[in-house]
């Protein structure tokens, strides 16, 4: 069997896996044109094949064989892309492709059924079939085809597909309108057929190559303003997050090399207020020196002449908004029943910004846009605590707080999350979600669906007195949008039962850090978790450790408000098998057997990757 593994570019380095209706697995490893080759030899079909890679560019990419049969006895060609897994989804009756590979599942994969499921697929892509030269019985399990943003590769382009905003499994949408999807599973009948992007795919193919030439100048001892490739790829207004595109990105280290762009989203002209051209949300996916690949989000505009440039997102304040799904496990015997699925937005503003070359500490910031409530929501500074990033208070805010030295309390209680929810769901589909009346969650559940995707974020940021900073500045979310439900298809990790012993239960060893300060010590400890699969990747991965101070009264009267501890350790983990390490110190973990002054009022372990932009977060959490 052979193939090619791609998402519009080539992926190489993908994990392929052949798995057979008895359960027996095939792998190998994509080339550097995404092209695989392997053995069937004691393998049974029908097949169901995933392909993963380790850079996050994509979640696992599925395809299905359900003969080995062919025309003439030709050799077997077996794609795997993002329309190949659409095929998949559509077998299944949830519409998640991870079912197909369970025990007996493979037995939906039968040659009426994955033609019925590529008719089906057709009838979606009918319009963007026609714009692409091809027939309308377009075949995109076994014809062959290049990486080369032509033909089948163009359509690829076209499309996305993305965890469902309704339900489990996964959607169809195309770039020309993202929240138009098309929900994939047993089920579906397409009504209307997507529309074809009014851009060819290969539209940023010059910028491509003036981009690649701009890195190989500044790699090889040239300046973005002595190259001419960087002056045509870079606009000279470039800014994002207030840096430069060498400070934004790792492109011009010696060894990086540029594989593609990969558009998410197009913007209307003045989407972002400081560009008045059209404009559209890319990856750039790129090959580090260590030959390992990863992605970076930017924004490209087209100029009068007709040609593209990378313009940034004109914000001058470095924030970052992404959608998430999320699960959460409690481990005190009071909440253990409350655990659940959540998704919505991770929302990073830090804690200092520089303004007119002055570092300033960053009190509050109000939010506002697709999702949220219709004034917003407001995060804070952890003022006496301290973490990565603003956090939500506890209870919503209607304005910026002034910091109040002389009274008490002098600032809101802030709690330890930086991400919105809007969309939550039981661990089990018996179950329902009991969620805090905090901040941080919406009043209600909202319908996904009608939440814009990849939607433009007002952030308005001031400081401790309540002073603007700056200008607002918009920000866009850099990923599509999920239903809570879909957590439920997440290869979710297993937390080790030391870091729950240690760091999670009141009196551990670990949950002692006032004391290890006071003897002079630093605090430190080592995370360690265990995944389901070797072969599932967890690009880009994090872990955090935080907790959450108690208000503290007297004689009835508040005197200390409550405050938030975070420490992140952004390090690749070590890895060995499915058993992933981080360690994380000078973190805050206060979960007492008795009370005293430094109690904790919760404390959690949280663990996160971001794969197709999007971020995963697996939560553990101890309320005291």
């Amino acid at each position: 069997m052979s193939g090619t593994v791609a998402v519009g570019d080539a992926l190489s380095g993908a994990t392929v896996t052949i798995i057979d209706v008895n359960g027996k697995t095939a792998t190998a490893t994509s080339g550097s044109d995404g092209s695989y080759n392997v053995s069937l030899a004691g393998l049974t079909a029908p097949f169901v094949i995933t392909a993963t890679v380790p850079s996050g560019v994509s979640t696992t990419l599925y395809s299905v064989v359900a003969s080995l049969s062919t025309a003439g006895g030709a050799s077997l060609t077996v794609n795997v892309t993002p329309l190949t897994t659409a095929v998949a989804a559509l077998l299944a009756a949830d519409g998640d492709p991870t079912s197909l590979v369970q025990s007996g599942a493979s037995s939906a994969v039968t040659s009426a059924a994955v033609s019925a499921a590529v008719a089906k697929l057709d009838t979606a892509l009918t319009s963007i079939l026609s714009a692409n030269g091809l027939p309308s019985t377009f075949d995109p399990i076994g014809g062959s085809f290049a990486a080369n943003q032509k033909g089948a590769d163009a359509v690829i382009d076209s499309v996305s597909v993305t965890p469902s905003v309704k339900g489990t499994g996964l959607q169809l949408v195309s770039l020309a309108d993202p929240n138009t999807p098309i929900s994939l599973n047993q089920n579906t009948s397409v009504a209307t057929p997507l529309k074809a992007p009014t851009q060819a795919a290969n539209y940023l193919s010059s910028l491509l190559t003036s981009l690649s030439q701009c890195m190989a100048d500044v790699q090889g001892g040239s300046t973005t303003s002595a190259s001419t490739a960087c002056s045509s790829a870079l606009d000279a207004k470039y800014l994002n997050n207030g840096m430069s595109f060498a400070q934004r990105h790792s492109l011009f280290r010696k060894g990086t090399t540029l594989q593609g762009i990969k558009t998410l989203a197009f913007l209307p002209a003045g989407t972002l207020p400081a560009i008045t051209n059209p404009a559209a949300l890319v990856y750039f996916l790129f090959t580090q020196p260590d030959g390992t690949q990863n992605f970076a989000s930017d924004v490209v505009q087209q100029l009068p002449n007709g040609s593209w440039d990378v313009i940034g997102n004109q914000a001058q304040f470095p924030a970052y908004i992404a959608s998430f799904v999320g699960r959460v496990q409690y481990l005190d015997s009071a909440d253990a029943s409350k655990g659940r699925y959540e998704s919505g937005l991770t929302i990073q503003i830090p804690p200092v910004v520089t303004a007119n070359g002055v570092q300033t500490a960053v009190g509050s910031a109000l939010v506002q846009g697709p999702g949220l409530p219709a004034n917003g929501v407001y995060m804070l500074g952890a003022f006496s605590g301290f973490g990565p990033y603003l956090t939500f208070p506890m209870a919503p805010v209607a304005s910026p707080p002034k910091l109040q030295l002389s009274s008490t309390p002098s600032w809101p209680d802030v709690g330890m999350s930086d991400q919105y929810k809007w969309s939550w769901a039981g661990l089990s589909s018996t179950t329902g979600a009991t969620v805090p009346a905090t901040a941080d969650y919406a009043s209600a559940q909202a319908d996904v669906s009608g939440i814009q995707q990849f939607g433009a974020y007002t952030v308005k940021f001031y400081d401790y007195s309540g002073n603007a900073i700056g200008t607002p500045q918009t920000v866009l979310n850099i990923a599509a949008n999920a239903s809570a439900a879909t957590g439920a298809t997440v290869p979710w990790p297993t937390l080790g039962s030391d870091v729950i012993g240690n760091l999670l239960t009141p009196g551990g060893a670990g949950a002692m850090t006032v004391v290890t300060a006071q003897a002079g010590g630093v605090p430190s400890a080592t995370i360690d978790w265990t995944v389901p699969s070797a072969a599932q990747p967890y690009p880009n991965t994090w872990v955090q450790v935080s907790s959450q101070s108690g208000e503290q009264f007297k004689n009835g009267a508040l005197t200390y408000q409550a405050q938030s501890y975070g420490m992140m350790n952004w390090a690749s983990p070590t890895i060995k098998g499915t058993s992933y390490s981080s360690t994380i110190s000078h973190y805050v973990d206060q979960l007492t057997a008795g009370t005293n002054i430094y109690a904790q009022a919760a404390a959690q372990v949280q663990i996160g990757w971001q794969a197709d932009g999007r971020y995963y977060t697996s939560t553990w959490q101890y309320n005291n």
